[in-house]
């Protein structure tokens, strides 16, 4: 592998694509310059995620990543973090389109979201244009803690997605 990544072999390149992605993007939501409330403060970082991903700075990503990141692949924040870099070095551009299916706070310092992301190497306009692209399509459960005034990613799943599912 390429500057000493390491792939698990519980990860494939589909799934570090789908990790970049959900890191990146959680997020179509556009936050309020003045994020105030726990929803506001979660869609900003899912909308810095998305840029992040898209600006191909995996460091950038890593902030939003909590130290106690776990996933059912058995992944921690420093594999996850390699994964989504692997992801970033592979591919000389990354664009997303992103949907927020839901966002709840069940309890005080925590978040669920569901996002649908498309991720394809050409910008994407729109839900129409999937059709004529070859993009990846996942449907994200991000987990966020509250965690020294900063919301993270304390976990995430993914499935594919269809394109229905975008409009």
């Amino acid at each position: 592998m390429e500057r000493g990544l390491r792939v698990t072999a519980a990860w494939t390149l589909p799934a570090a694509r789908a990790l970049t992605a959900c890191a990146a993007a959680a997020s179509l939501a556009l936050a309020c310059s003045e994020a105030e409330t726990p929803e506001q403060r979660v869609r900003a970082v899912l909308a810095a995620l998305e840029e992040s991903a898209q600006q191909r700075d995996a460091g950038a990503i890593k902030q939003h990543v909590s130290d106690a990141y776990s996933d059912g692949n058995g992944n921690d924040k420093r594999a996850a973090i390699q994964l989504v870099a692997f992801h970033l070095l592979r591919n000389q551009s990354v664009h997303l389109l992103t949907r927020v299916q839901s966002l709840e706070i069940p309890a005080p310092a925590e978040a669920q979201a569901s996002v649908l992301v498309a991720m394809a190497g050409t910008p994407i306009e729109g839900p129409e244009a999937l059709l004529a692209l070859r993009a990846d399509l996942y449907r994200f459960d991000l987990s966020f803690r509250e965690e020294d005034g900063d919301w993270r990613i304390r976990s995430a799943s993914y499935r594919p997605a269809a394109v229905e599912d975008f409009r």
